[in-house]
């Protein structure tokens, strides 16, 4: 198999072994010599997805067999792995580390989703894993918070890994849990360790990055790859993206599998004379995936850690009357969805609050008709975030929802691009609803709020007040939230966010999907945008016909 599989100078070799290490070392020439071919298989964003359905996820343990049985190969991931489901959330990522290690992890990165415990917790979690956890760009203190960059020696060939994390985690994590990190400039952090790997003598530069390929206010991988050409290969993740056969920008490599382990990444790499010859991507199907059976340890570890959390998971909670999606885009990251709204009406009956919001980005899981257990809700709200009450007024109210709708984009035939328009910021409301224009510039596209019980709300209104329940996430100012993180709070000795949907949902039994209608998408030109109401086109005609009835008196009055 492979030949110095991993760089460590902890392991000092004795002179009992240097005949042995020699001939490594002729071999390994010779295979660069006479041309070597490296597979480097991958995955991103997976969110606790290890068990394997056949269907849209592959499962750990056949990504486990194909990468064991494919000879010259390495596994990594591009982030999001360690948080998501209720089996990765009730380790804290600990039986996620568990099993990547028995499946053979050579290297991840960290997504914005692995602070979601707390980087210190992240911290532990490194330790308690077999392979690096490498961000570049992460700081703690002017010093890296974990590896940087990673040597492996396969078939002759020295790669070089190094991770960089996505910007944006400083607003999309939960502040707390990143407070006294600096999340650096991925391109100049990219830039110094690339260029450090290409000193060490590596053959193949390789980025792990949480960076994504769609429209977001950090860093791409595709400005990545333009402005570092040292880089040979990006594996990247973030943006849940499936790239068929890759993306060259800039001579740049750009792969990425898609989500939830719907796809098992593969690059094959084939150097010459130590110098890359061919580099190319392709995805391994869930479908084709299942062709393969598992890995008998892997499966044996994932076995082992279920059969323990059933304990709690399978705890039944209440029934569902309607199957409600937790889809991305178009779903709860575009537009209004029957889940995120049963969510926000859960948080306004637990806090016991006027009016409530959730974020699209906290929903990861569909609700099924039938028996919900206490699995199914934390696979709902896995990140364990807690209520909060703050008083806002229609004002703050208005920026709030400016803030949800300020990612959505039109094509070019003024529809939603539901693609390109997929935030995790997006509001899901309770007690009232809103009209916004989506056409209109970023920062005034509210256009009406009005409460359940029909009061229209003036949007320059500062000085009635309301009570806001919200995950204590967004009340702290994750997600660009920072209006409300500025505010003081009123009350945060509230429940979990699964508690809150947990007691709803065993209240209202069998739940039903809400009726829509609280998410509108309303002309701001037919619209007064300080009280919200409609105006009519007949309105509008007679107020300009009695205009120029009252010019016409006053110039014939002049004329006497």
């Amino acid at each position: 198999m492979s030949i110095l599989r991993r760089c460590n100078l902890k392991k000092i070799l004795s002179a009992a072994f240097l005949p042995a290490l020699l001939l490594a070392a002729f071999f390994a020439y010779a295979a660069q010599a006479a041309g070597a071919e490296i597979v480097i298989f991958h995955t991103n964003d997976t969110h606790g997805r290890v068990e394997g359905n056949g269907k849209d996820i592959i499962g750990i343990d056949r990504v486990a067999a194909i990468h064991k049985t494919v000879p010259y190969s390495i596994l990594v991931d591009a982030g999001d792995a360690l948080q998501g489901l209720a089996i990765a959330t009730l380790g804290k990522g600990e039986d996620i580390v568990a099993l990547m290690n028995e499946a053979g992890y050579d290297a991840m990165t960290a997504g914005n989703h692995e602070f979601d415990y707390g980087f210190e917790r992240l911290v532990e979690l490194e330790g308690m894993a077999d392979f690096p956890f490498l961000a570049a760009n992460v700081m703690k203190d002017g010093k890296p918070l974990l590896s940087v960059l990673e040597i492996i020696e396969i078939n002759g060939v020295k790669i070089g890994i190094f991770g960089v994390t996505t910007e944006e985690t400083e607003h999309l994590a939960m502040p707390g849990n990143v407070r006294g990190l600096t999340f650096e400039d991925p391109i100049k952090a990219a830039r110094e360790t690339a260029k450090s790997l290409r000193g060490q003598g590596v053959h193949v530069v390789a980025a792990l990055c949480h960076l994504g390929v769609t429209p977001y206010e950090g860093t791409l991988s595709t400005a990545l790859a333009r402005e570092v050409p040292e880089i040979d290969v990006i594996i990247d993740g973030h943006s849940h993206t499936a790239l068929e056969n890759g993306l060259l920008e800039n001579g740049v490599l750009i792969a990425q599998a898609g989500q939830h382990g719907d796809n098992l990444g593969k690059v094959t790499i084939i150097l010459e004379g130590g110098r890359i010859a061919s580099k190319t991507a392709s995805l391994i199907s869930c479908e084709e995936a299942w062709q393969t059976p598992p890995d008998g340890a892997v499966a044996a570890k994932l076995s082992e850690i279920k059969a323990a959390q059933d304990v709690i998971l399978k705890e039944p909670v209440g029934e569902a009357a309607d199957a409600m999606s937790s889809a991305r885009a178009p779903g709860v990251r575009t537009q209004e969805m029957p889940l995120g709204s049963l969510v926000a009406d859960a948080y306004r009956e637990s806090a016991k609050a006027g009016l409530a919001v959730t974020n699209g980005g906290d929903i990861r899981a569909d609700v099924t008709p039938g028996v919900i257990t206490k699995g199914d809700i934390l696979n709902v709200l896995p990140y364990g975030n807690k209520l909060m009450v703050k008083t806002v007024t229609p004002v703050l109210l208005a920026k709030t929802l400016e803030n949800g709708v300020s990612g959505i984009i039109l094509d070019e035939q003024g529809n939603i691009d539901h693609e390109k328009s997929e935030q995790g910021r997006f509001l899901h409301v309770s007690g009232f609803r809103f009209g916004y224009d989506p056409s209109a510039p970023v920062g005034k596209r509210i256009v009406s709020i009005t409460l359940d019980d029909g009061a229209a709300l003036s949007l320059s209104d500062n000085t009635t007040r309301f009570s806001l329940a919200g995950s204590d996430y967004l009340m702290t100012g994750g997600d660009y939230y920072t209006m409300l993180g500025e505010l003081p709070i009123d009350r945060d000795d509230l429940a979990a966010a699964d508690e809150a949907l947990a007691v709803y949902i065993r209240k209202h039994s069998p739940v039903s999907a809400p009726k829509e209608g609280r998410i509108i998408i309303q002309e701001a030109k037919t619209a007064d945008k300080r009280t919200g109401c409609k105006l009519s086109y007949g309105y509008v005609a007679l107020v300009l016909m009695g205009a120029a009835l009252v010019k016409m008196k006053l110039k014939a009055a002049a004329q006497k």
